[in-house]
């Protein structure tokens, strides 16, 4: 195959995301890779998107100040997120990521941290009027899918975006129709989480939250990057 293609690295601008990222609402955890680069400590995970045409493969990271342990551990069930590296995996309580230690990593991870990423198509973009349409979008392909969408937090042209991509399958001569919803936000609470519930009396009900305690609504994890290599210009 000759020199594989990096991955397209996501900066993700704090630990908090990194482990809501690699860990929140998952029942089916990535492993994580370790390594160090000029003097620092980075900590990422693969994950990879449906595009156009195959996939397009995402190395999300994190900067760390020290080396971390043999397992990443998390749950948000209280009043906030808890998460800590550990050494065993008996506490029943939380979710864990296994680590793993690179002696050297390898020429796709530094191309992937220090040069442009390779060229891809986009997603088509679709704002949408309200982050009440991305919920109901979420609830739906996740109850489909059984799996958790991140919703993406980052800052452009001094106005917060939340987006997420979502792939609808099989669209002509394509794999996939890969399509980035978002919204426009001046001042968003920097939550890590929304929530949502629909009721008879009540009709929708959206909320930012810390947790994921409330087992009668659903939740979507909301992750800060520095940039989004995905969002459509």
């Amino acid at each position: 195959m000759g020199n594989p293609k990096p991955p397209v690295a996501v900066y993700i601008k704090d630990f908090n995301s990194f482990a809501r990222f690699a860990l929140a609402l998952t029942d089916s955890p990535p492993l994580l890779w370790c390594f160090k680069h000029n003097r620092k400590i980075f900590l990422g995970a693969f994950t990879v998107y449906m595009s156009w045409k195959g996939d397009v493969p995402i190395f999300a990271y994190v900067k760390l100040k020290e080396k971390p342990g043999p397992f990443l551990a998390y749950k948000s069930d209280l009043e906030k997120e808890e998460y800590y590296f550990t050494d065993n995996i008996e506490d029943t309580r939380y979710v864990y990521a296994p680590i793993i230690t690179l002696k050297e990593p390898p020429k796709i991870f530094i191309e992937s941290l220090e040069k442009k990423p390779p060229s891809f198509k986009k997603p088509m973009g679709i704002k949408l009027d309200s982050l009440h349409s991305m919920m109901r979008l979420l609830y739906l392909v996740s109850s489909r899918e059984f799996t958790s969408f991140p919703v993406w937090r980052f800052k452009k042209k001094k106005k917060y975006i939340l987006g997420v991509c979502i792939p609808f399958e099989h669209y002509y001569e394509s794999n996939a129709l890969p399509v980035f919803f978002y919204v426009n936000l001046r001042k968003p609470p920097l939550e890590p989480f929304l929530k949502y519930h629909t009721s008879r009396f009540e009709g929708e009900n959206l909320e930012y939250s810390k947790n994921t305690s409330d087992t009668k609504f659903f939740y979507a994890k909301i992750i800060d990057v520095k940039e989004m290599p995905f969002f459509p210009d």
